[in-house]
């Protein structure tokens, strides 16, 4: 800490007992024992603070400021007090204060690790919009999202490529308990098979339908709709953001038609639908049977009534 010359009072001396009557003033209104009286105490606190004491007879024992002034500047040691001030100074305080390192600031040829998160790839949900096949890419048709949800909307029926990311199983429901419906099967499918999370996944839904009791019969030889988690399809459906399942999804979902698989007696690719649907063959077929029956009979009710 730094010792301020004005206003230093010597131990045991008043400041007014220092005021010598008659004493020329500065413009300050200051006399000039005032400030030998100043200077001597600046002294007297670097001898103090270099030499850790201070021998009295060097200022002598009389109040009187001028005199103690002449007393100190004849003693021969002032030329060993005034180098050792100079080199050590009076601020020791400071210098002891300025060794230590301030926690705030950072200190000069530090070396500083700053560490960084990895720079995003903005390419990794990139694919092809359409595969070699030409069935597209879930990343291809939402890049045309409006355009292809459109057409969707309009009935127009198209092929996607992707892995089974997830299958959906509904709860279990605790026996002797009442428990909320479950959701309609559905699966989740992405680009890529090591594809986490469903930001860039898409749903295919209604590819399960309830078969009546007494058409059981009828579908009990066709094959279900079956997938298997991490395996590559290729589906046929309508491009859309609601289904009408109930299913809604703003990124577009699939509306599934039917899916490639390969027959297990000849190794050869087919579509399969899923049983119950309003698409499938053997509906097709039935509600072909139905129209024609109908207009046979509509035919036959028109010859009678005009031979009747």
């Amino acid at each position: 800490m730094r010792i301020p010359i004005t206003g230093l009072l010597y131990p045991g001396l008043p400041r007014s007992s220092r005021v010598v009557d008659n004493a020329p003033r500065t413009n300050f209104g200051q006399t000039s024992a005032d400030r030998a009286d100043d200077l001597l105490e600046l002294l007297r606190l670097c001898v103090i603070q270099v030499h850790g004491t201070l021998d009295r007879s060097m200022f002598g024992a009389r109040r009187d400021p001028l005199a103690m002034m002449t007393r100190f500047l004849l003693n021969p040691m002032l030329p060993t007090m005034l180098v050792a001030s100079l080199v050590f100074g009076c601020d020791g305080d400071d210098k002891k204060a300025e060794k230590k390192p301030d926690p705030d600031v950072a200190e000069e040829n530090v070396a500083i690790k700053v560490e960084l998160p990895p720079t995003p790839d903005f390419d990794e949900g990139k694919v092809a919009d359409k595969w070699e096949d030409g069935s597209w890419s879930i990343y291809g048709l939402r890049k045309t999202l409006e355009e292809n949800v459109k057409e969707g909307d309009a009935g127009k029926v198209i092929e996607v490529r992707g892995y089974v990311q997830e299958i959906y199983e509904p709860p279990e429901c605790p026996e002797g308990e009442t428990c909320p419906p479950s959701k309609h099967p559905h699966i989740w499918i992405t680009d890529k098979p090591s594809e986490k999370g469903k930001k860039r996944a898409m749903m295919v839904v209604s590819y399960s339908f309830t078969i009546p009791e007494y058409d059981v019969k009828r579908w009990k030889d066709v094959p279900d709709v079956t997938f298997s988690k991490g395996e590559q399809y290729t589906f046929r459906g309508k491009f859309r953001r609601f289904s009408d399942q109930g299913f809604a999804d703003a990124r577009g979902l699939l509306e599934f038609q039917s899916y490639k698989v390969a027959d297990p007696e000849t190794g050869e690719t087919r579509w399969v639908a899923p049983p119950g649907s309003p698409w499938h063959p053997l509906e097709i077929a039935r509600q072909e049977e139905e129209q024609k029956a109908l207009i046979d009979k509509v035919n036959k009710d028109a010859v009678k009534k005009k031979g009747g």
